[in-house]
């Protein structure tokens, strides 16, 4: 009987999986798909990936979407696995949190946070910007949820201003700096690698958008000529004037250019352009030390392990735009900046900018096992002893200086046109007090420094029964729940009449220090708003007793 030889069969060589399904939008309860071909052909073409398009899938290693990513889907995920947004980015990309994010920062550090317009949150703070209007200045009014230009509008006269919507409203920059007679802007991309310690890299090419309309400074002829006064993509393609890019090797031509090719013209014009690009890049960091805080609380509370500091990263289109003595700007940042490649100059600018931004972020096969050979070492070990082994600070501060290291090691090797912004060695700029404001700005806003008012009134109490002081003990020891007593004594209540006595489901109880209760109640309430909408709290129902 002949032996029929079977063939060996290669094994497919395993490669990655990118997700580009989108996440699922709360408010609209529709699914965000990555709208984005560039993804696609970056993932296939570029990575030699697997695009996955099924929304319910767990085995992808990225996962891309134009939308918000919020903490639930963070929290889920394997330590190998990647996203392409942080939760909490909304600080800075709605234009509401950035105002006032930079603006609570500038009144501390007013000659370092200069950069950014006076903002005016409307229809909150109608009466003070009417106050600040008058007739030779004028203002910018965008909504607070929009982009690509719309909806905005230039004013000089506010008395008659009707705000029926969330506005932003700015001091416009009536003396921008002007290439050919016309307004421009700069599209920036800048990468943020991680957000505990801060890990921010810029990309060394970007767009250059320009307006359609020879500028004029506002008046009542040119007020609503927005091809005059807004440089956006969107707004100005549209226009007669609009000339586009037809090659990528001409990226000096157009209405909208190149960032380098525009910066090389202000050269050869005499401009210090390497000094504009240092204070851009201090612009960015200070930028992103004023939300470090809410970045590092939403990602810690979900992945507090992750020593590696690399599940999430961020490309955000941060719109500079510069006066006409070249000081620079900021104007937005996009949390999901356009990626449509509609010329050549957007395709190979965009193309280059995501591929490089996953080699950088390590987004390999090699990485992935690494990861999960680890992972399956920690869970042998905890099969055997019956246990996990519990790691003392010092260990774990040496386990966070090792990551760190691999990880300058490999981006250091694997920057591409990329450039590290921070941190730096032998950096000027003392930028650990600007997050440590912003940490107490955040502390302040969540009520999170009510625990230390608890315990500092707890080591004064020295004349509360033993009961008592064991229930303070109880609060201190987990100071986010709120702990009930059985009633105290007659004898007691007399010596203490600072305490009332509250029934919970029919039950007598004593609830320690009225004053202490409320605080705790304000500290959860405070607590449940800043975790989102997407998390379902566990609420206690205080009655008093009858």
């Amino acid at each position: 009987m002949d032996q029929v030889k079977k063939k060996k069969t290669k094994k497919p060589k395993e490669t990655l999986i990118v997700n580009v399904s989108g996440i699922f939008n709360y408010s609209t309860k529709h699914l965000k798909d990555c709208k984005y071909p560039v993804v696609r052909y970056v993932a296939k073409k570029m990575q030699n990936w697997i695009v996955q398009t099924e929304e319910d899938a767990t085995n992808w290693d990225l996962w891309w979407t134009d939308g918000a990513v919020y903490s639930d889907l963070l929290g889920r995920m394997q330590q190998y696995q990647k996203v392409n947004h942080f939760p909490g980015m909304y600080s800075l990309a709605r234009k509401n949190h950035l105002g006032r994010n930079l603006m609570r920062m500038n009144k501390q550090f007013p000659q370092s946070y200069n950069y950014f317009p006076k903002t005016w949150l409307l229809p909150a703070e109608l009466s003070d910007f009417r106050q600040n209007i008058g007739k030779n200045r004028t203002f910018i009014l965008k909504p607070e949820a929009s982009c690509q230009g719309k909806g905005i509008i230039l004013v000089k006269d506010a008395e008659n201003l009707t705000i029926n919507e969330q506005y932003v409203a700015q001091t416009y920059l009536s003396k921008p700096y002007l290439i050919d007679g016309l307004k421009f802007d700069l599209r920036i991309y800048v990468l943020l690698a991680g957000c505990d310690p801060l890990r921010i890299y810029i990309y060394k090419e970007g767009l250059a958008r320009f307006a359609t309309e020879t500028y004029q400074k506002p008046g009542k002829d040119n007020m609503d000529n927005i091809c005059m006064h807004l440089t956006n993509y969107a707004v100005n393609k549209d226009n007669e004037n609009f000339i586009f890019n037809e090659t990528a090797e001409k990226m000096d031509i157009g209405h909208k250019r190149s960032m380098t090719s525009v910066f090389q013209l202000m050269r050869d014009k005499g401009e210090d352009v390497d000094k504009l690009w240092d204070l851009i890049k201090r612009m960015m960091i200070k930028t992103f030390c004023a939300v470090q805080p809410i970045l590092a609380h939403q990602y810690k509370s979900c992945q507090p392990n992750n020593y590696s500091n690399n599940m999430c990263f961020e490309i955000l289109g941060m719109d500079v735009i510069l006066d006409h003595k070249l000081k620079p700007y900021l104007l937005e940042v996009n949390h999901s900046p356009s990626f449509t490649t509609d010329t050549p100059l957007d395709a190979q600018i965009k193309r280059n900018l995501i591929s490089q931004t996953c080699t950088l972020m390590n987004l390999n096969m090699k990485a992935k096992q690494q990861i999960i050979s680890e992972g399956k070492e920690a869970l042998q070990q905890r099969v055997l002893t019956g246990k996990s082994v519990k790691i003392s600070p010092e260990e774990k501060q040496k386990l966070l200086q090792l990551a760190q290291q691999a990880r300058d090691d490999w981006e250091n090797a694997n920057m591409g046109n990329y450039e590290k912004v921070y941190p730096l060695q032998n950096m000027d700029d003392d930028y650990d007090k600007y997050m440590a404001y912003a940490y107490t700005l955040y502390q302040e806003s969540t009520g999170a420094n009510i625990k230390r008012q608890v315990k500092k009134q707890t080591q004064n109490e020295k004349t509360l029964p033993i009961t008592l002081k064991q229930s303070y003990q109880t609060i201190k020891k987990d100071p986010s729940m709120i702990s009930y007593l059985p009633s105290v004594s007659d004898s007691d209540q007399k010596q203490q009449p600072q305490f009332r006595q509250f029934s919970v489901q029919k039950q007598k109880t004593t609830i320690i220090n009225k004053s202490i209760v409320q605080e705790q109640v304000e500290f959860k309430r405070q607590k449940i708003m800043s975790q989102g909408n997407f998390i379902t709290p566990k609420l206690f129902s205080l009655q008093p007793m009858i």
